[in-house]
């Protein structure tokens, strides 16, 4: 009965040490190519540049026939705000991650729209 106790304790402190790995590796693999829609904004890991993933923006905004109200493009950021026919604003803003990694966020609207921002982004991964 002796020698099981080490053996409990080890098991228990191997679980209770391990557990927050799982959810870890889980997170990076959705991190890099996942899409996730919280608090209004859809959120999008590329393995692309923040400059192709700019031109694949305003390809994909004028492919929807949205007004563009302004763009900015720098080295590491870029941001496209653009306008539906209904009146409501929308912007993409790009942020590098590496050099041929970058992060987008869409944002449609005050509170944010998911069907719109999704949208958006399907006629962006068009020109990618």
């Amino acid at each position: 009965m002796r020698p099981m106790i080490p053996l409990c304790l080890v098991l228990m402190l191997f679980s209770v040490t391990a557990a927050g790995c799982v959810p870890l590796v889980v997170g990076a693999a959705a991190g890099a190519g996942g899409v996730a829609y919280a608090k209004g904004v859809l959120e999008k890991g590329f393995d692309k540049s923040v400059e192709a993933l700019h031109r694949a923006s305003v390809k994909g905004i004028k492919d929807l026939k949205l007004f563009i109200i302004s763009d900015e493009a720098r080295r590491h950021t870029a941001k496209v705000v653009f306008e539906f026919d209904d009146g409501q604003k929308g912007e993409v803003t790009i942020k590098a991650m590496t050099e041929q990694s970058a992060k987008m966020k869409i944002r449609v609207g005050i509170f944010g729209d998911e069907v719109k921002s999704q949208m958006v982004l399907n006629a962006i991964q068009k020109h990618l």
